[in-house]
């Protein structure tokens, strides 16, 4: 019984000697991937557009707003009154307007960095696959891979592949 467990952990050894793993930084990666920076340039030009849009829609509103402060004194305690819903229903409107770009913005933000997520899965899959990896673990800082040898670590190899399949 002791041979026949010896010999077990003498082949579970062997083939693990096999076994070729490495890992990559996703945060590197992620961070210096052309994609990515794509994706943060063109949602950033989005999100001042959509500011842009915005502020064009509040400026009038904040100049209905002073109106009404010089002219407050001046009204009717029901003219005052009915100044003032116009002034609530266009800012809950507005409010409602931010809210709604804001979410947009997100969703479509979220939207992008799972399909890049997605591009970055596949190529370290194929590139796992090319050169013979059994596995390849991602890790994030001090995340998920508390040590690892630099030699396993393939980052750089990973990123300048992701960079040249990008730019074709």
């Amino acid at each position: 019984m002791k041979k026949l467990l010896v010999i077990a952990f003498a082949v579970v050894l062997a083939s693990c000697n096999q076994t070729k793993v490495a890992y990559v930084d996703v945060e590197v990666l992620m961070k210096d991937y052309e994609g990515t920076k794509s994706l943060e340039s063109k949602m950033k030009e989005k999100q001042e557009a959509k500011a842009k849009e915005l502020d064009s829609l509040t400026a009038p509103f904040q100049a209905k707003v002073q109106n009404y402060y010089k002219a407050a004194q001046t009204m009717s305690p029901q003219k005052r009154a009915e100044a003032e819903g116009a002034l609530q229903q266009e800012q809950q409107f507005l409010q409602a307007q931010q809210q709604q770009a804001s979410q947009e913005l997100q969703k479509e933000t979220q939207e992008s960095y799972e399909a890049i997520t997605k591009v970055v899965d596949s190529l370290v899959g194929t590139y796992a696959k090319s050169n013979g990896y059994n596995m390849i673990f991602g890790t994030s800082g001090k995340g998920t891979v508390m040590y690892g040898d630099e030699k396993l670590d393939i980052t750089k190899q990973v990123l300048e592949v992701l960079n040249k399949e990008y730019s074709k």
